[in-house]
């Protein structure tokens, strides 16, 4: 299993930096969690493959509505069209839907919300289909978002879209909340996985809250993972979401980065 880092993280959005600081820390791949309309796709694809960086999805993070109250079924399908455009051009990578959460918010109901949000996913992975984009719907806890928080609710999603194309991320971290049986379902899911993320049950690297990681790793190798793995650490006085801003946060976030890839690539290597 490869080893990348979720970028919004990292706190960089320039794409030569980003690259760098990502080979520094001995990652094979990056998904990038920005801002397309702030991002050049060309110098994104570029700079990826002049440092040997794969990019393994479009995440934007950005994708709230300006206006919650004034959201629609249009507005996120406009919105995440110009998304899936934008990993068209970087090479056809993946882009990430769960954002389109957000976009119900002002939904008089739950299931009003649902089928909102079922409208848009359906609408968005029809285009991205169209333009040979994959999507992946990653299963997030229930203090970020407003629905999908079980591997359950979002396998509901995807049978009902049926279109091959949308595929699942599960996280450690959001599953230690909200997903009742988390090796269960890494071992369910693990052949039709298109990604995992890793962080503890503090959302700071392995080893630093009380998740399995061998136990994780194990279920996802033996049932047959090909998907991507990715790092999404956070440290403990920035959490649930914030960067470093200083020189001695970013070099205590870069260690544990770098000692939850040598423990994951450890389980590998028994």
């Amino acid at each position: 299993m490869t080893l990348s880092v979720v970028s919004w993280t990292l706190s960089l959005t320039d794409p030569a930096a980003l690259m760098r600081r990502v080979r520094a820390l001995g990652l094979e791949g990056v998904q990038y969690a920005g801002d397309h309309r702030n991002t050049s796709a060309q110098a994104l694809r570029e700079q990826a493959m002049e440092a040997g960086i794969r990019v393994i999805a479009i995440d934007p993070f950005n994708a709230a509505p300006k206006d919650p109250d004034g959201a629609s079924t249009e507005g996120a399908i406009a919105y995440y069209r110009q998304v899936v455009d934008f990993a068209a051009q970087v090479g056809h990578v993946p882009v990430t839907l769960q954002g389109l959460s957000q976009w119900t918010r002002n939904c008089p109901d739950r299931a009003s919300a649902w089928r909102r949000l079922f409208d848009a996913c359906q609408a968005v992975d029809d285009y991205a289909c169209k333009r040979g984009v994959p999507t992946l719907y990653e299963v997030c806890n229930h203090y970020e978002v407003p629905l999908i928080h079980t591997s359950a609710q979002a396998l509901e999603l995807i049978e009902r879209i049926g279109s091959g194309n949308l595929r699942l991320i599960l996280d450690s971290f959001h599953m230690n909340i909200d997903e009742p049986d988390p090796i269960a379902a890494l071992s369910r899911l693990a052949p039709n996985l298109g990604g995992y993320h890793i962080s503890d049950s503090g959302r700071a690297g392995i080893g630093t809250g009380h998740i399995d990681f061998k136990a994780q790793h194990e279920a996802l190798r033996a049932n047959g993972f090909k998907g991507d793995v990715a790092i999404e650490l956070v440290l403990p006085h920035l959490t649930p979401s914030r960067a470093p801003g200083t020189e001695a946060d970013r070099a205590t976030l870069d260690e544990q980065i770098r000692t939850s890839a040598q423990r994951w690539r450890g389980y590998a290597a028994g």
